[in-house]
């Protein structure tokens, strides 16, 4: 069994199916980049798989072990106890960062160890501070949320969700909020934690990061899967009229 198998997954959300029957597979130090046009069910697919969404079908499994299963065509979840053991693998950086404002950019970091996980604050403090040095921000760490710029605050809520020693990064887009001239540094971050061996599937519409940085690639539209392979494959010699027609407006967009 592959470390991340979603496999037929159905959302709905009353009578408007978001999502087709999805398959999504990731293996252990997989990047997996999931692009497409607006709407089409990338980011619910993302928060299927950790929780934030419920399936109406399909079934869902970490490391082996089942958060969602299909039994005889209705979905059951795993216990309350399990899903978190399951979902505490699972670490995400939204579209919006979600700082704590009345907290220090250090105490952001290690409030969810803290708080979620019961470390000492001596305990984390190293490995915040170290986290922050990595994203650059070590000089930030006594300052507040409002005084950084949008992409100092999207590196803060990639070294949070690092602080708890996930074993998959979820990114919904972490860079879609961002002035153009900020997006660099929060990328150069994203392929840091990549080349460290992080299990990644990231949401997003930067083409040459999902090109250079992917393993695989999965093009969606209106809830399906419209195509998926390797990045070469998928931005050289898409093979989908739709992908085709997708990828030509995003370079005519960036000419």
């Amino acid at each position: 069994m592959s470390f991340i198998e979603m496999k037929n997954i159905r959302k709905d959300f009353g009578k408007l199916t978001i999502l087709h029957g999805v398959d999504m597979t990731l293996e252990k130090g997989e990047v997996i980049s999931i692009i497409g046009p607006s709407g089409a069910g990338k980011s619910t697919l993302l928060r299927c798989l950790n929780h934030l969404e419920t399936i109406q079908g399909g079934s869902i499994a970490v490391d082996g072990e089942f958060l969602a299963e299909d039994k005889d065509g209705k979905v059951t979840y795993a216990s309350e106890a399990k899903t978190k053991e399951i979902l505490a693998k699972m670490g995400m950086v939204f579209q919006s960062f979600n700082l704590f404002p009345h907290m220090t950019v250090l105490d952001n970091i290690m409030a969810a160890p803290i708080y979620v996980k019961g470390m000492k604050r001596e305990e984390i403090q190293p490995i915040a501070e170290d986290l922050l040095s990595k994203v650059g921000l070590l000089n930030k760490k006594d300052m507040y949320p409002g005084s950084l710029s949008g992409g100092q605050k999207q590196r803060v809520a990639i070294a949070r969700a690092l602080a708890m020693s996930p074993e998959i990064m979820l990114f919904d887009e972490p860079t879609s909020a961002l002035d153009p001239e900020l997006i660099g540094d929060v990328l150069t971050v994203m392929k840091e934690v990549a080349l460290g061996g992080m299990t990644m599937a990231v949401v997003t519409h930067e083409m040459q990061f999902a090109r250079s940085v992917s393993n695989h690639v999965i093009f969606m539209d209106k809830g399906y899967i419209v195509e998926e392979g390797n990045p070469e494959d998928i931005f050289t010699h898409p093979q989908e009229e739709r992908t085709q027609t997708f990828l030509k407006r995003l370079i005519h967009a960036d000419i």
